[in-house]
Parts: C-alpha cells; structure tokens; sequence
C-alpha cells in the first residue's frame, strides 16, 4: 500500500527565459512540484515522452520562436498524454483591439489559456 503521492510533474516550454517562465517555474518550486524546462519543441517532446508530466505549460506570446499549437499537437498524439493538462500563455489583447478567440486554441488540444 502506497502512503505517499509523488509530487506533480511540470513541463515548461519557453523558447527564452523571461519573467513568465521565472514567474512559473517559481510558483513550480514553491508548490512542491517538480519541474522541467524545455527550449525547442523536439526537446520538448522528448522530455515528455521520458517523464510524463501532468501539467504543461506552452509559451504562445510570440510565434517566431516556434509553433505553440503545433507542440501542443504534437503532444496530444501521444498516448501518455490523455490525463494531461496544457495550458497556453498567451499575451494580453489591447484595448483597441478585438478580443482574439480561444477556439483555435482549444482546437489544437489546449486545456486552459493564461492571460499575461
């Protein structure tokens, strides 16, 4: 009989280090879980592949560094992934500007999308 849990498995994928993935990888930390940090999208899904995270984190602020929904895809095509939630990071829509739809997000595999 197992008494303890282990802890939650984080993955963070962040093309560069910046407030937000400190920010995240901080609040990881903090709460206990373990967590892992990956630049480009192949290392990202090796990375996943090998430890099976529970929560992913996908940074979707800017799209030059890599396709956010592609990784998120290509995550989703795996069978480990079926319990795991992703999350996309996307930026703040200005006031001038039409609020952008989330549905191409969820579309893609999304769970959840942060505002930042």
């Amino acid at each position: 009989m197992r008494l303890t849990q282990d802890p939650i498995q984080v993955l963070l994928i962040f093309a560069k280090e910046d407030s937000q993935s400190d920010g995240f990888w901080w609040a990881c930390d903090r709460a206990g879980y373990r967590c892992n940090i990956a630049r480009t999208p192949e290392s990202a899904l090796e990375c996943f592949l090998d430890k099976h995270h529970e929560i992913i984190v996908i940074d979707h602020r800017q799209t030059q560094n890599f396709d956010a929904e592609a990784v998120c895809r290509s995550i989703r095509a795996t069978n480990p992934s079926e319990h795991t939630v992703i999350l996309a990071v996307v930026s703040r829509v200005s006031d001038d500007h039409e609020e952008a739809s989330v549905l191409p997000l969820l579309h893609a595999g999304f769970n959840r999308v942060c505002t930042r």
